[in-house]
């Protein structure tokens, strides 16, 4: 069967045109959303009156639908997690390393790899205490070679004695904080571990009740405990040192620990405590500091790396996280440096790496879910009917506030997105009220 030419013809211009009409109208739609972005952004008194960084990214086509400073550096604070996340995604088991261990005629000689969940509170299983427990041989706690300071650079000095800021070591016991916990039926507070009970004075609640109060070199404690704060806030870190990590493992374990100076594991093994995503999920959603920093840890016993965060760093960014312009200025696990500096295009990278290893979906799990879980528990909540929208990673200091994640858009979309914001003389509110409605705009509209 022929076709006319004249047919044909037609039905050329008629594709043609019908090309041409659907790319304007992608052009038209592309300029009324960045528009309506420019007046959410750089329209806002708010945002122009501080150092602020947006970029808006679509995954499907690789493709940056907005951008605002996104080549500038800020300081991403928690959003520096992320970057953790992904070396332990590229570095670790899926398995979280908890005990250098060799058996030797009837002794066990055992050292720390970094897990932070030893002993913690918010994890019940114990797989580490039961094996060191119920063994039948001799314990020997082995010195760990433990190469950095309890501070990375960069952190406060004087934050020593807050919740959020534990010291760094080998082999983490409590979250290397004590904890002053609630008793309902008897409503008193008592402290754990007990070792410290009589080292920890409980106060009343009185003007300073959210100052807690630790000798800077000594472990002695003061504090006004509230039922009204998180339990994991009614906690004060502790001095560590090899001495007081003996004295804490004889005292739980109610055994002998022999203390061994030098010892050369020939035919070592690992103990593994529990599932990695789970502590990258703790991590992310509460955004533990401690549990970040400990990864890098776990990093380098997985590897046979020297327990060093430097070194798990180096690695990472020379070898996996490769990002040629604009690299990031990666100087602990946490945030909680002032030194560490990225971009937001930066940190739409980090997401890309993040999502060579998992899906999307599984991002959502372990980021911290809008209205619904972790720091974003109170903020951008879905409406009545709607499913939540973001999935993201906080990131908070004074006067610094980041978000990095996933919006997930009325029209079904999953888009890439980082919001930068540094420098502002207020607190965080005003700022985390104004992103929320840039962001319920991008829900709406893409």
């Amino acid at each position: 069967m022929q076709v006319h030419p004249m047919r044909l013809n037609f039905v050329v211009y008629f594709l043609i045109g019908s090309l041409v009409v659907l790319s304007s109208c992608a052009t038209l739609k592309g300029k009324y959303h960045r528009d309506l972005l420019n007046k959410s952004l750089i329209g806002s008194p708010l945002f122009s009156s501080h150092h602020t960084g947006f970029v808006l990214y679509d995954p499907q086509d690789s493709s940056i639908l907005y951008e605002w400073n996104g080549d500038k550096y800020y300081t991403p604070a928690s959003n520096t997690k992320l970057l953790t996340f992904y070396a332990g995604l590229t570095l670790m088991n899926d398995s979280v390393p908890a005990l250098k261990y060799e058996l030797r005629n009837d002794s066990l000689y055992f050292t720390g790899t970094g897990d932070p969940t030893f002993l913690h509170p918010e994890f019940k299983d114990q797989p580490v205490l039961h094996f060191l427990k119920d063994t039948s041989y001799s314990l020997h706690y082995v010195k760990p070679v433990f190469e950095d300071a309890e501070f990375a650079p960069g952190w406060s000095w004087e934050d020593y004695e807050y919740y959020f800021q534990p010291e760094r070591s080998a082999l983490p016991m409590y979250g290397n904080t004590i904890w002053y916990v609630y008793d309902s039926i008897n409503n008193t507070f008592r402290v754990e571990p007990t070792f410290f009970s009589d080292f920890a004075e409980i106060r009343e609640i009185d003007d300073e009740k959210l100052v807690p109060n630790r000798l800077k070199n000594t472990n002695i404690f003061s504090f006004a405990p509230d039922t009204a704060r998180s339990p994991y806030k009614n906690s004060i870190p502790y001095k560590t040192s090899n001495e007081l990590t003996l004295a804490l493992l004889t005292d739980t374990l109610k055994r002998k620990i022999n203390w061994v100076e030098n010892f050369s594991f020939d035919s070592s093994s690992l103990l593994y405590s529990r599932p990695a995503m789970e502590l990258f999920a703790f991590m992310l959603k509460r955004s533990d500091n401690l549990t970040a920093e400990h990864i890098l840890y776990l990093c380098a016993s997985q590897t046979k790396m020297p327990l060093n965060a430097a070194g798990v760093l180096n690695f990472t960014q020379e070898n996996n996280l490769r990002i040629s312009s604009a690299p990031p200025v990666w100087k602990d696990g946490s945030g909680l440096s002032r030194y560490n500096l990225m971009t937001p295009r930066g940190m739409i990278k980090v997401l890309n790496h993040i999502s060579t290893e998992i899906s999307i979906e599984q991002m959502k799990e372990v980021l911290s879910i809008g209205g619904q879980d972790g720091t974003l528990k109170d903020w951008y909540k879905p409406r009545e009917g709607e499913s939540h929208y973001v999935f993201a990673k906080t990131g908070t200091l004074s006067n610094n506030h980041s978000l990095t994640g996933i919006i997930r858009t009325q029209s079904g979309k999953d888009l890439y997105f980082s919001f930068m914001n540094n420098n502002y003389p207020t607190g965080s509110r005003p700022i985390k009220l104004e992103m929320e409605k840039v962001m319920r705009l991008i829900y709406e509209r893409y």
